[in-house]
């Protein structure tokens, strides 16, 4: 073998351990720019402090799109929300390399500084991660990764509810169910949470089985606590969710 065979072998091997790295690359969306909210005058005065829960996409350029509100404890925090949110900036989700679409849960908290900070009307969630999971409830995949349909067993959900603090330990009753896209709905079994005193939050992971029955779509997952309904969000279930139209293209 000559010499100039042997570069030219050499810049293979490299061109080869390249595209080998790029394959293996995946991972989720990174946010770049996050535009914190305009708190409404009326509500800082009045010392009211509050959620509000979006749903919406991150596409394959990192541009947030198609951003509802699902729910709120306040309707005059909702619009201040919606704009903060579009104007989130993020670096794309890549799976094996390449740039993918990925659903978007978030919640935008309006909070007062002092010593009422964090004494909301009633409980709301406040954060929620959706993630494809093994059959043990273990994640495999970033948040916000669609599920694929025969290939990944579980979803694994982490919730946080805000809740007002309280001076005393409680126990709450929490229930969550899986939503399809036709609205059938599936529970899961939820053991009561410690909420201990002054806490301001309940942090609840959720491992869902996925059914070989359940439909592809967007489906949510809905939380309540002592019988009501604290929100929820949502996740893609397709059996080629890289094919799939979650969202209808204009």
């Amino acid at each position: 073998m000559t010499k100039r065979s042997l570069r030219r072998g050499g810049a293979a091997l490299a061109f080869l351990a390249v595209a080998v790295a790029a394959l293996a690359q995946t991972r989720g969306a990174v946010q770049v720019k996050q535009q914190p909210p305009a708190y409404p005058d009326d509500l800082w005065k009045q010392q009211q402090q509050g959620n509000v829960l979006l749903i919406g996409r991150i596409d394959e350029h990192g541009r947030v799109l198609d951003v509802v509100v699902v729910g709120s404890t306040q309707k005059d925090f909702e619009q201040p929300a919606l704009q903060a949110v579009r104007a989130w900036e993020f670096k794309p989700a890549m799976r094996d390399g390449k740039p993918i679409e990925i659903f978007l849960n978030a919640a935008v908290r309006f909070r007062i500084p002092g010593d009422r900070r964090g004494d909301i009307p009633w409980p709301i969630l406040g954060d929620l991660a959706v993630l494809p999971a093994d059959a043990s409830g273990k994640a495999t995949a970033p948040e916000g990764f669609p599920l694929r349909l025969g290939k990944d067993p579980a979803l694994r959900a982490e919730a946080v509810v805000d809740v007002a603090p309280n001076p005393a330990d409680r126990t709450f009753a929490v229930s969550v169910e899986a939503r399809a896209p036709s609205g059938r709905t599936y529970p899961v079994f939820q053991p009561p949470v410690l909420v201990p005193a002054r806490a301001s939050e309940i942090r609840i992971p959720v491992v869902v089985k996925i059914g070989s029955d359940w439909e592809e779509g967007v489906w949510g997952l809905l939380f309540k606590v002592e019988g009501k309904g604290v929100g929820g969000g949502q996740f893609w279930l397709a059996r080629d969710p890289a094919h799939f139209p979650f969202v209808p293209k204009a």
